[in-house]
């Protein structure tokens, strides 16, 4: 969801964005659920043919920034990759909202779709920070 929610935002924007999107703990393959794809839709984002994939050290080398959505994540994250320490955030770490900022983004998945609902509001509200911070840090 954060991936398409991102392109989307960054879409016709001047700075080039290549977005991928991994897990801490997926297996890999695994596609959308139901009501990822039909929120996304109402966004105008198809994100039928992503699959998910495990957070390796290719993505981890590849990435300039790395957000996470939650902080046992971004522990995952640094416990894994140490290296990648520096250029690891929260997804909300730079939002504007102090009510979100710095806040976990619960993972819906298996939920019911007013908490995918949840999901994507916080996303909408705490990605133009992020957006921001990633342009005044390239």
């Amino acid at each position: 969801m954060a991936e398409g929610l991102f392109q989307k935002m960054t879409q016709g924007d001047e700075a080039s964005f290549d977005v991928r999107s991994a897990g801490v703990a997926t297996g890999g393959g695994q596609e959308p659920s139901k009501y990822t794809l039909d929120i996304l839709k109402e966004e105008g984002i198809d994100l039928s043919s992503n699959k998910s994939q495990f957070l390796d050290r290719e993505l981890i080398n590849w990435a300039s920034h790395i957000f996470t959505m939650s902080a046992s994540h971004l522990y995952t994250v640094h416990k894994m990759f140490p290296e990648a320490s520096e250029k690891t955030f929260l997804v909300t770490e730079f939002c504007y909202n102090q009510l979100i900022a710095n806040q976990d983004v619960p993972d819906p998945y298996g939920g019911n779709r007013n908490e995918y609902e949840h999901t994507r509001n916080l996303l909408n509200e705490s990605l133009p920070s992020l957006v921001n911070f990633i342009k005044t840090n390239i």
